[in-house]
């Protein structure tokens, strides 16, 4: 089992960070000061040490510089909230392998800190293998398929989720074949980068846009009229919800800003953050596009679906306003070029 030593004199952040490593089955030891730390590194000797910089009786740096002479294969992560440069500079010159910033927050925890251990079990189980090229092989192999496994869990969760709402059946389908589309008419045009990695991404993201509305009553999903304010409030939480969920999953991390973005609009009035065109991924701006353009052709509880002319006056209206306008253009583009058969599977569905 892994054994994570936390060196903090501030004994809120020493328990919180105990009781979320315990939480995740993880052996925990705590030292409140720097001598303490390195009588239970001597002791103990533990895989990973998060070491504070700034402490009563010895500093991190001297703690990290005793470590280091004690036992060179144990890991540390710097602590701070004054991460100068210098600071930065020294504690990597003495070996800490990464920093984590006060004040964190359990998502940050969730995401950036244990991304931060699981390199470092990687690395330390690639040390202990080294020169055993095949073991490694085996064990890139096995985390591609429980890769592979968590997507299939997730599409199942979004069909289920189109199941909930009569209204929203094969939603994130067509969402997908949309945003794919504009993708490649963008590569086309050679507006910007899009390589094959990007178009397999979108289509993961694009899939996944709408999963945080599992948390979304099915009396607001389904309602027969107009929202209340309360209601659409409630909507809005679903990017956040969709982040939640997609946190812990292994190899669908690097999606979760584009699928938390979607709602984001240009002009920095959208949600959940209220991001500028600078700040919002191209792909999270590509599906705002095709999810605008399916929720405008398809009936809604409280009105009919409108024509796709009609739809296209709208994105065409909020360009640079709600919507990227180059991504927009490429829409409209690719929807004049219908008659392309490359393009006919997703032509069927807007024609």
């Amino acid at each position: 089992m892994l054994e994570i030593l936390i060196v903090d004199d501030e004994q809120e952040i020493s328990g919180a960070l105990k009781d979320f490593f315990t939480a995740k089955s993880y052996k925990v030891l705590v030292a409140n000061n720097g001598e303490e730390a390195l009588n239970t590194v001597r002791k103990h000797r533990p895989h990973l040490v998060f070491l504070d910089i700034r402490m009563p009786k010895m500093d991190g740096l001297s703690v990290l510089r005793n470590i280091r002479e004690l036992d060179k294969s144990i890991k540390v992560i710097m602590v701070t909230a004054f991460g100068t440069r210098e600071i930065v500079n020294e504690a990597m010159r003495l070996g800490a392998v990464d920093f984590i910033r006060k004040p964190f927050t359990l998502e940050y925890l969730e995401h950036d800190v244990m991304e931060k251990v699981n390199v470092q079990l990687f690395e330390d189980l690639r040390n202990e293998i080294d020169g055993k090229d095949e073991l490694i092989d085996q064990l890139q192999k096995l985390n591609k398929r429980v890769s592979r496994n968590f997507y299939q869990t997730m599409l199942s969760l979004a069909t289920a989720l189109e199941g909930r709402d009569q209204y929203t059946h094969g939603h994130s389908e067509r969402v997908d074949l949309y945003s794919k589309l504009i993708a490649e008419e963008l590569k086309d045009k050679k507006t910007t980068a899009i390589t094959n990695k990007f178009l397999d991404d979108l289509h993961i993201e694009s899939r996944l846009h709408d999963i945080g509305k599992i948390a979304v009553p099915d009396g607001i999903l389904n309602k027969p009229n107009r929202l209340t304010n309360e209601e659409f409030n409630e909507i809005r939480r679903h990017p956040g919800e969709s982040a939640r969920i997609l946190a812990p999953l292994e190899g669908i991390k690097d999606h979760i800003d584009v699928v938390y973005s979607h709602h984001e609009r240009v002009d920095g009035t959208g949600y959940p953050e209220r991001k500028t065109k600078e700040s919002i991924p191209l792909r999270a701006r590509i599906i705002a596009v095709a999810d605008a353009f399916d929720a405008m052709t398809s009936d809604r509880p409280y009105r009919k679906a409108m024509t796709r002319k009609a739809a296209f006056t709208e994105l065409e209206k909020n360009k640079d306003k709600q919507f990227d306008a180059t991504v927009v253009d490429a829409f409209f583009n690719a929807y004049n070029k219908k008659k392309d058969k490359s393009n006919k599977e997703a032509m069927e569905l807007i024609l």
